[in-house]
């Protein structure tokens, strides 16, 4: 039997042990709080603005009749300039009023407060959305104390005007503002806000007439004075498709790849940049560096390149455009003076995002991304790569040649053709599965696949067609986020290739290949 003496002991020493760990515990979350450093209101609004308002802007010259501009002072002054505009489109938006103070003096927040609610919209419109898109901006004076600043904005900007919900006007709006801003508790305020003119074209990059680009000329597509035919595959490699691509990134496999393509005759490949895992407005430059490096290749094969921006792209508000803007600027102007690229395509089967997110929002977002990648980019063609065959007119004013993706009955896709197009139409992804599971009703073997190519061919020979197929391989694994966790519906996606898992190729790759070879392009 244990004695009472030994009982107390052990129980004195662990009540001594848990008494120590308890104060230390205690003693380390204090250090830790003393020693993080304090964020201000400003920073984290600051932090958050980034999350959702990015606008392009440009300071001119900063020579002025006041004191010499500081580098700190005026990412001081830019952010909180800024941060006025997206606390604005937040009280106009939500009725959110909360940053108006911080970001406007208390007669100017008085005029923001009453314009807010006078009748410069219709009494009917329920809600409005409004950003910025841009500000080139021009210093007129910063004082000898640091304490005020006059510059001019020629900004351009974005309403959207909403009754019940439902979308009814959308316009731009570019116009020049004498600005006033004072500092005040370490925040630059708006003191003076004026629209002094209107209608300023903001320049974009200038169109390059030196260099060979494929251009439209009718219905045809034109390359160094020749009428251009695209023979394309849509591509992702065996082993890595979709989200696993651009991680396991690899140039052996890419270059073995494009080899095989541009001998079976395909002059052109389709690729795909998903906007989240590239960064969204902060672009990962190792992703960027991959892309440029796959161009590369493509360039080394003679193989123009089609690049899908935006792929599981979702957030169309308005709120958010600057954050695509800043995306599609990183990514076009990069890549705008390579020889490899034929045309940005702005957004994979957009049309299956009208159920979700509006069909009327979504629109309005299409035009305004194919707007921004012309004003990066004039030289190289832009297109929309629509789901179903009713809207490939679509947005007909802000594409130059339409694309098409179908995967019904092929002698239903002549009828889609028969009305008369203005400009070239590329059949972007089209193909038919070999799933031949035993126990899925509509299993497809390889002769399947092969019969559907070959109606296809027809069709393309008939109205003399571009045209991209789905796809080079077959795939082991396809993400959850592609068609969901639905085994046949990955089934089916994982077969859609012209070489199986085993790396063979099956008949509809030798089909197309002897379609490629035996109709020559200018390429």
């Amino acid at each position: 039997m244990i004695s009472k003496n030994r009982l107390y002991i052990v129980y004195s020493a662990l009540s001594f042990l848990g008494v120590s760990i308890l104060l230390f515990v205690i003693f380390s979350r204090l250090l830790a709080y003393f020693e993080t450093p304090v964020v201000t209101v400003s920073s984290i609004q600051n932090n958050s603005i980034d999350n959702f308002y990015q606008p392009s802007f440009n300071w001119g010259t900063l020579k002025n009749e006041g004191r010499k501009m500081e580098k700190h002072s005026l990412e001081k002054i830019t952010d909180d300039y800024f941060g006025s505009f997206y606390e604005h489109s937040k009280y106009l938006s939500q009725g959110n009023s909360a940053g108006i103070k911080d970001h406007f003096t208390k007669n100017s927040r008085k005029k923001v407060e009453m314009a807010s609610l006078s009748s410069s919209f219709d009494q009917t419109v329920r809600k409005v959305a409004y950003t910025t898109l841009s500000h080139e901006l021009d210093l007129k004076l910063y004082s000898d104390d640091g304490t005020v600043i006059v510059f001019d904005d020629i900004q351009t900007n974005y309403h959207q005007l909403f009754e019940n919900d439902e979308l009814v006007a959308g316009y731009y709006d570019t116009a020049r503002f004498e600005v006033m801003l004072l500092l005040e508790d370490n925040f630059w305020r708006v003191r003076h806000k004026i629209r002094s003119a209107t209608d300023f074209k903001v320049e974009s990059v200038s169109k390059d007439t030196l260099n060979d680009y494929i251009s439209v000329r009718g219905k045809q597509f034109i390359y160094k004075d020749q009428a251009f035919k695209s023979k394309g595959i849509n591509y992702y490699p065996a082993k890595y498709p979709w989200e696993d691509f651009w991680p396991n990134f690899d140039k052996i496999p890419l270059k073995k790849d494009f080899s095989l393509i541009a001998k079976a005759g395909f002059n052109t490949i389709r690729v795909f940049v998903p906007y989240q895992q590239f960064g969204g407005s902060e672009i990962d430059e190792a992703h960027l560096i991959n892309l440029v490096k796959m161009l590369d290749l493509a360039e080394d094969h003679d193989l123009k390149v089609i690049v899908t921006l935006f792929d599981f792209f979702l957030d169309y508000s308005v709120d958010k455009w600057t954050l695509s803007d800043r995306h599609a600027e990183t990514v076009v102007t990069r890549l705008r003076n390579h020889p490899a690229i034929l045309s940005w395509d702005i957004k994979n089967e957009p049309d299956l995002d009208f159920k979700n997110h509006g069909e009327d929002i979504v629109k309005e977002w299409l035009k305004f991304m194919a707007m921004s990648v012309k004003k990066y980019d004039p030289n190289h063609l832009v297109t929309i790569g629509w789901s179903a065959p009713e809207y490939i007119t679509t947005l007909d004013a802000s594409v130059d040649y339409y694309s098409l993706h179908f995967y019904k009955d092929p002698s239903d896709l002549g009828s889609y053709l028969q009305k008369e197009f203005s400009k070239p139409l590329i059949l972007e992804e089209t193909g038919q599965h070999s799933f031949n599971a035993w126990w899925y009703p509509f299993r497809k073997s390889k002769e399947d696949q092969t019969q559907y190519i070959s109606e296809i061919l027809d069709v393309i020979t008939q109205y003399e067609l571009s045209y991209t197929f789905w796809t080079l391989y077959d795939f082991q694994h396809i993400p959850d986020n592609v068609v969901g966790t639905v085994h046949w519906r990955k089934g089916i996606q994982k077969n859609f290739g012209l070489i199986n898992k085993r790396n063979k190729q099956k008949p509809a790759f030798e089909l197309i290949k002897e379609y490629n070879l035996n109709n020559k392009s200018s390429r």
